[in-house]
C-alpha cells in the first residue's frame, strides 16, 4: 500500500490523495473463468440490484452447478422464469459451447497475454471488450489494465482532470493522463470507480 502511494505521489498526486482518503480496496472473489464470465453476461445492461436478483435466482435454477454442461440444459423457458432475456440466454448458450468446444483455451486464460485474452473473449457471442477487460481485471488480477468503455471511469475523470464531458470523448485525452498511472492503471481505475463520493 504505501508503494502503491508513494508511485501516484510521483506521478499523479490525485490518485495518491484518493488512495489516502480510502484506504485499502475490498479483494473481489476468486471464481470460475466461467462463472465470472456468466455473471458479467447478467450484468450487461442492469443496475447491480437487478443483476444480484436475475444472477442469484440463475444459481438456485443450476442447483449451484454453474458449468457449461448444465448452462446448456438449461431450455428458453426456464432461463425467462429467472429473467433472463432471450439475446442474453444466446449469449450465455454460446459461451458454454465455446468452454466446451476449446476448454483448454478458456480454461487457461491466465497463461495468455492480456491482448490476446481479450481476443479470445471477444470471439464470444455478447462478450465485448469491457466485459474482456473486466474479466482481466476482476478475475486474473491483470495490474495495468485501462477500460476506456467505462462510463464510470470517463466521468471520474472528467471530474478530477477538468476534462469537458462529449458525446464523442476524445480518447487520447483520457489515455495521456492514464499514461502515467502505467505499470498500475488497473489500480487507478478501481480508485477511481471508488472516488465517486470524494469531493474535488
Amino acid at each position: 500500500m504505501k508503494d502503491l502511494i508513494s508511485f501516484f505521489e510521483k506521478v499523479d498526486p490525485v490518485i495518491a490523495d484518493i488512495i489516502v482518503q480510502l484506504g485499502p480496496l475490498a479483494e473481489t472473489e476468486e471464481r470460475s473463468a466461467f462463472k465470472t464470465l456468466v455473471s458479467a453476461v447478467i450484468s450487461q445492461q442492469l443496475s447491480v440490484k437487478a443483476a444480484n436478483t436475475i444472477h442469484d435466482r440463475l444459481i438456485h435454477l443450476m442447483d449451484g452447478e454453474v458449468t457449461p454442461q448444465r448452462m446448456l440444459e438449461l431450455d428458453s423457458e426456464r432461463m425467462r422464469s429467472v429473467g433472463i432475456s432471450g439475446q442474453k440466454q444466446g449469449y450465455l448458450h454460446s459461451l458454454a459451447e465455446h468452454f466446451i468446444a476449446d476448454s483448454d483455451t478458456y480454461n487457461n486464460l491466465h497463461a495468455l497475454d492480456d491482448e490476446t485474452v481479450i481476443l479470445q473473449l471477444t470471439r464470444i457471442k455478447g462478450i465485448g471488450r469491457w466485459t474482456a477487460e473486466m474479466y482481466l481485471m476482476f478475475n486474473l488480477k491483470r495490474p495495468d489494465i485501462f477500460p476506456f468503455d467505462d462510463l464510470g471511469i470517463r466521468q471520474n475523470m472528467e471530474r478530477l482532470y477538468n476534462i469537458p464531458s462529449s458525446k464523442k470523448p476524445n480518447r487520447s485525452e483520457y489515455e495521456a493522463i492514464a499514461a502515467k498511472w502505467r505499470p498500475h492503471r488497473t489500480a487507478a481505475c478501481r480508485y477511481l470507480w471508488a472516488s465517486k463520493d470524494i469531493k474535488k
